[in-house]
């Protein structure tokens, strides 16, 4: 059987592009990198690195609604369906991409007992859900999940394949009821079109003694500083928002929330195998 055949990346113009301002100052940034039609940048005032121009958020859905969008990457080519209670088919089995996914996904479930005290139990909210393969796992570990994903596509895997709730649409557009004990968002900060926004949004659907637990790529990792233009995970299409511990405890602060851990060492489960990402705990900050 031939393999499938990935199409070509869209190619973006400036006219699918917008001018934006940094998140906490309100201010344009200063060239890093020039990508065009994208311009990396940092903000003179917090030092938070962002994408301005970027692409307008008609042009971003038609990204993430490409049926290919999700091929390859952190699921490799594995997930093309999938059952309530199994999980992704077994086609993707030993695919690398999905043992990391695994790997990943059971690191971070034993990291939220950790850092709670406790075994699983209670209301778990995941942004960023993507095909929904960490809601299942955490659903099948003894929590009642529920997501919101941005994408279609994997959002109607989630629904249709493994019978998931999960919204489509932005956070802040869900019809979710406040008090999670848990808020997740797995490499999802990186692409939401304001950060502060969109964690106080979730600071308004955490209850007070919950928890949140994210992961995103950090723009001070050695690849990151080594590689510039050449580091892998630019992607300024899609990753509008570079961090770093720094950046990501003032946004945090700004919105409600104080980061209490962080986590970069390839080796643990919870980041196993990644040298310019990191995974985040944070909790409310007492109103």
């Amino acid at each position: 059987m031939a393999a499938p055949v990935t199409p070509p990346p869209p190619t973006w113009t400036a006219e699918d592009t917008e001018e934006v301002d940094c998140c906490l100052c309100g201010v344009r940034g200063r060239l890093v990198h020039d990508l065009a039609p994208f311009g990396v940048v940092r903000c003179p005032s917090c030092g938070l690195v962002f994408v301005s121009p970027r692409l307008r958020p008609e042009a971003l859905q038609r990204l993430y609604d490409d049926v290919g969008y999700f091929e390859g990457g952190v699921y490799g080519g594995a997930v093309d369906g999938g059952s309530a209670d199994g999980g992704a088919q077994e086609t993707g089995r030993f695919d690398p991409a999905m043992v990391l996914q695994r790997t990943w996904t059971a690191g971070r479930l034993a990291l939220l007992d950790r850092v709670r005290g406790r075994a699983a139990g209670g209301r778990l909210l995941e942004v960023g859900a993507g095909y929904g393969l960490f809601l299942d796992a955490a659903r099948r570990a003894g929590w009642t999940a529920s997501g919101v994903e941005l994408s279609r596509t994997g959002a109607q895997h989630a629904v249709d394949a493994l019978g998931l709730d999960v919204f489509c649409g932005q956070l802040a557009d869900a019809p979710l009821t406040p008090g999670f004990d848990v808020v997740c968002a797995w490499d999802t900060v990186e692409h939401v079109p304001d950060p502060l926004d969109f964690w106080r949004t979730a600071r308004s659907l955490v209850a007070e003694d919950g928890v949140v637990l994210f992961s995103t790529p950090y723009v001070s990792s050695l690849p990151a500083r080594l590689l510039g233009t050449r580091w892998w995970t630019l992607k300024p299409a899609e990753h509008i928002w570079h961090f770093t511990p720094r950046t990501h405890a003032m946004v945090l602060a700004r919105a409600g929330f104080a980061l209490t851990q962080v986590v970069r060492s390839p080796l643990a489960p919870s980041n196993a195998g990644r040298l310019d990402s990191l995974v985040g705990v944070a909790r409310p900050i007492p109103v």
